[in-house]
């Protein structure tokens, strides 16, 4: 794997904007962080030149209605208000928020407020997938 300075350098500038001495790597190979009360967002090097971020949501209703279903699949639409950010589903059965970002479109402090936007989405929907159930 080619070395990600890009990356790093990015990921200290965040740290430095939440006002931490670093953010180390857990054992996943990536950044997490708890943002708000309870959202975990992971931010992942990919080539130097984008950044993933995963951010679970909630277990994937075992009977989905219409209206949940049609508000999950809106999400990832070309014209979404998430963009570029997707819903998926883990191998567990976990919804998860994810996207990959420009490293060159974000500094530090902008890299803060785009977490801060996707914990706001992730409880945005939690509050939908509750309330259908």
């Amino acid at each position: 794997m080619p070395p990600l300075d890009r990356t790093h350098a990015l990921i200290a500038e965040l740290a430095h904007a939440l006002g931490l001495p670093d953010l180390p790597a857990d054992a996943s190979g990536g950044v997490r962080l708890t943002i708000g009360e309870a959202t975990e967002v992971s931010l992942y090097g990919v080539d130097d030149l984008t950044l993933l971020l995963v951010a679970p949501i909630a277990a994937l209703p075992k009977q989905p209605d219409y209206g949940l279903t049609l508000y999950l699949l809106r999400a990832n639409m070309f014209d979404a208000e998430t963009a570029p950010c997707h819903v998926g589903a883990d191998r567990h059965g976990t919804l998860v928020f994810w996207g990959r970002v420009p490293i060159d479109q974000f500094d530090g402090p902008g890299l803060a407020r785009l977490l801060e936007r996707v914990a706001g989405q992730v409880v945005a929907m939690r509050g939908e997938i509750e309330a259908a159930a």
